[in-house]
């Protein structure tokens, strides 16, 4: 479930609600767009209901490091995956709560900025902390053939956050804002209290204006798109580093009357492996074992990964890039056109590649001799293109019109709040 945001117009100060997944914001009062910079872990904090008598200067607010995404492991002889979403204390303090629960999905949180006059606890649990929970929680529902040695594992789509739990001392007892509870005595509180902090600037959420870099014209997008484009000079761009950059697409047009189509993006990726040979399509078949007789036409084509650009269930998610990738060689080649329905990248082109290796294990038949050899392999990306695909809606499903691979119309929807 994603975070419920009250943030401020970047332009006119007018309150906006937004969602955790949320990247272009277009305030309702100004009508001014504006892109969030993805810059590390965001930081929330929880409302609190502190006491007047409780000066706000006075405030302590207590770090909580949440994951939210899917986790992939390949281990003994299949592929696994769950979706996980959990909180732990980003520092030790027994008085706390180890996990705050619901309350980050049940209510608004706001965003960390310089009108909080509090002091924050020092976030002393890492990253790899929560990763590690995350991982030993997913390990918790794994299934009994899932038990085996671990071969590989891959976070996709992960999003983390720091929430920040207000807290306030009174009488020597540590008060819980959020609920006005006691939580226990303050004295280890009080002597944490000498390395606590204000403020820091670069909590700061940042803003990009949504104007084509290239000729200034008007960016475009949905709320959660990675990649906004610009209709006027017909290009895409996606932020990295606080600044828009160009990004390399191409789009394969219906060839039925009445293109009434939904346009699917995926990452086409040209691998670069080591570890085992995969330079060709049919060097893939025949590592793969696929049920195909190998040609030399395989032999010529160079292998890609055809991985989707959107969030879906982490099963549909390998099932579909299994399909396409196998289904390569019916694909075009397509032309940088843009079309009216054109479905917004929600994936990074950073997590698909990380996702290569738990596909290439997912399509392998194998399992059982393969996956002891993932250790020894490295996949990273020698080409990386954006395409859309034509997608045909036949009652319930979406049937793509050139390798006939098909997925559920409601997926699509459903893989927007993950």
């Amino acid at each position: 479930m994603d975070l419920s945001i009250e943030q401020t117009c970047p332009s006119c100060g007018a309150p906006i609600e937004l969602h955790e997944a949320d990247r272009l914001i277009k305030c309702p009062f100004c009508d001014v767009g504006n892109y969030l910079v993805s810059a590390g872990v965001s930081r929330f904090v929880l409302p609190d209901k502190a006491p007047e008598c409780i000066a706000r200067e006075d405030m302590i607010y207590a770090p909580y490091l949440r994951f939210k995404g899917n986790i992939f492991s390949c281990r003994g002889k299949q592929v696994d995956h769950r979706v996980i979403d959990t909180t732990h204390q980003g520092m030790d303090i027994p008085t706390l709560p180890l996990s705050l629960g619901l309350r980050p999905q049940a209510m608004k949180v706001l965003p960390v900025t310089d009108t909080i006059a509090g002091r924050f606890f020092k976030q002393v649990e890492k990253v790899a902390t929560i990763l590690t929970k995350a991982t030993d929680m997913a390990a918790l529902f794994s299934s009994d053939e899932a038990v085996g040695a671990l071969y590989h594992r891959a976070f996709i789509g992960e999003t983390i956050s720091c929430i920040y739990l207000p807290l306030y001392l009174q009488d020597g007892t540590l008060y819980d804002a959020v609920l006005n509870r006691p939580l226990g005595k303050g004295d280890a509180v009080a002597l944490l209290m000498q390395e606590a902090m204000r403020y820091n600037p670069a909590w700061t959420p940042r803003f990009l204006a949504t104007i084509c870099p290239h000729c200034a014209g008007t960016l475009a997008g949905e709320h959660d798109s990675l990649v906004l484009s610009c209709t006027n000079c017909e290009s895409l761009w996606a932020e990295k580093e606080g600044a828009f950059h160009p990004v390399n697409w191409r789009i394969l047009r219906s060839e039925q009357e009445g293109d009434n189509h939904l346009y699917l993006p995926f990452w086409k990726i040209r691998p670069a492996v080591t570890g085992l040979q995969l330079a060709s399509f049919g060097d893939f078949l025949r590592l793969t074992n696929q049920p195909v007789v190998v040609k030399r036409e395989h032999d010529a084509l160079d292998l890609c990964f055809w991985v989707p650009a959107f969030k879906i269930r982490p099963n549909l998610f390998l099932n579909l890039a299994k399909s396409m990738t196998i289904s390569q060689a019916r694909i075009g080649e397509g032309a940088s056109e843009m079309a009216k329905t054109m479905y917004p990248v929600t994936l990074p082109s950073s997590e698909a590649v990380q996702s290569l290796k738990t596909i290439l294990a997912n399509i392998t038949m194998d399992k059982r001799h393969f996956l002891p050899q993932l250790p020894a392999i490295d996949v990273q990306a020698q080409q990386t293109e954006l395409v859309y695909l034509p997608f045909a809606s036949s009652g319930h499903d979406l049937v793509q019109e050139q390798t006939t691979v098909s997925i559920a119309s409601n997926v699509l929807q459903f893989g927007r709040s993950l």
